[in-house]
């Protein structure tokens, strides 16, 4: 009997999913719980499991092809069986959104099944590239093709055409962006070369927006990197938090020798109950998670015209990568021990920077930590991570000269800032909680009473 791989719905806001590599190939058998691929949802990578044993009879969407969830990707059955009628492959839907040119070079690649592979001798090739191969009277038998098994698609058609023309860099992209054919440019600079000058010249003088904007484009060369998922969501949800909500930073400084010291005392017990060290981190993680119990306003998400008051704290902690950065949801952070924290803070770092975190401990935060402290940072002004109404932004521990009883003396102190959404939050509400933190880091030990 065949069986449908679909593309899962891993979380609620879960709209679509990337595959990023396929563990099998078409012809192979797989067994029931075994990992049959990876996909990429929005922050996170995960690996998705053959739900039911057999030989992977199709595949109808290659690496790197965004797919709408519940979908399906694949097929798998007893060897030789026929598969269901192949439909056209569902489009995602992008009401508000404007796909990047690159984007849309991806998703014309794996747009439909009929343009999977198209053969016509020994060429394969894509229907689209097919199509711009025809209008740019271009021989097919000429292109190496790039994709599976040699398939040559749109970019190797184009890629090859505008090999036949010497372009700088800069000249190329607004050709691209303006859509404008390169074989009606007659090209100024040395042996022909097209300048940027060129293609203005074909233009009119006229383009989708100033001129001086492609300026940023460097002649001498210039790397054009499409956004990541991560950081589409990132871009995504900053601009709706700075430009949703008038926000303003509180900070204040906390002498941090007991916390120091309570690290100290604690951290061969920690680790010998949970295999993990304790940092100051997690004594700040824990500490908040304490203090919001206490200060139920900056523990609140704003929905239309209310105010949500969370009765608990799932604490979000910023963890940066290469491409963006993750937040991480410890659940019911107000009931844990430090060891607790240590434990699961860890473990979600760990399985962050591998990418093997599920949407869902990416959700439901009610509060957000990011600590740069450990980059020598001594002050930040945090962005609030949507729905929460606040972030704490944690700095490094500095020695600063005091004077205590008529002696001067260093002590280890650290900035806090706390940023607030002023539509939920006074002033005077986040300074008590930042008091009441403050409180907490210098005497941990208050914790236990």
């Amino acid at each position: 009997m065949v069986t449908e791989v679909i593309m899962p719905k891993a979380g609620m806001d879960m709209r679509e999913g990337q595959i990023i590599k396929w563990r099998k190939k078409e012809g192979d058998y797989v067994e029931a719980g075994e990992v049959l691929l990876e996909i990429m949802t929005d922050k996170v990578n995960m690996e998705v499991e053959a739900e039911t044993s057999g030989y992977l009879l199709k595949i109808l969407y290659e690496e790197g092809a965004k797919v709408p969830v519940i979908t399906t990707i694949a097929y798998i059955g007893d060897k030789g069986e026929d598969i269901p009628e192949i439909k056209e492959k569902a489009e995602i839907p992008s009401e508000q959104e404007k796909p990047s040119v690159e984007n849309e070079l991806i998703q014309e690649e794996s747009r439909t099944v009929s343009e999977a592979i198209v053969e016509t001798g020994k060429v394969r090739a894509t229907p689209s590239a097919r199509r711009i191969a025809r209008e740019r009277n271009i021989d097919l038998t000429k292109i190496k093709g790039t994709g599976p098994k040699g398939r040559i698609q749109r970019a190797d058609v184009e890629s090859y055409k505008e090999d036949l023309f010497k372009i700088t860099p800069l000249a190329k992209r607004i050709s691209e962006i303006e859509g404008i054919n390169l074989e009606t440019i007659e090209g100024s600079g040395h042996d022909g070369k097209i300048l940027k000058e060129d293609v203005i010249k074909a233009l009119g003088g006229k383009g989708v927006g100033s001129f001086e904007d492609y300026d940023v484009l460097d002649e001498t060369g210039t790397e054009i990197i499409p956004m990541s998922n991560v950081r589409k969501i990132i871009a995504e949800r900053m601009t709706e938090s700075y430009f949703s909500a008038p926000t303003f930073t509180l900070n204040i400084e906390v002498n941090m020798r007991k916390a120091i010291k309570l690290r100290e005392d604690v951290k061969d017990i920690i680790l010998k109950e949970t295999g993990k060290k304790a940092t100051i981190n997690d004594i700040i993680l824990l500490t908040t998670s304490r203090a919001l119990m206490k200060h139920p306003f900056i523990n609140s998400s704003l929905s239309g015209d209310n105010i949500i008051l969370h009765k608990y704290v799932n604490l979000a902690f910023a963890i940066g990568l290469e491409d963006g950065l993750l937040t991480p949801v410890i659940k019911d952070a107000h009931e844990m021990s430090l060891s607790e924290i240590v434990a699961s803070a860890k473990d979600l770092q760990e399985r962050a920077l591998n990418r093997k975190l599920t949407p869902d401990e990416l959700q439901g935060s009610t509060f957000t930590v990011s600590n740069l402290g450990m980059f020598g940072i001594t002050y930040f002004n945090p962005i609030i991570n949507p729905p929460n109404t606040a972030i704490l932004g944690v700095s490094a521990i500095v020695d600063k000269l005091v004077k205590i009883d008529e002696e001067i003396t260093t002590i280890p102190v650290m900035n806090l800032s706390l940023t607030l959404d002023h539509r939920v939050i006074d002033g005077v509400i986040g300074a008590k909680f930042l008091q009441e933190l403050k409180y907490l880091l210098e005497n941990p030990l208050s914790m236990l009473i």
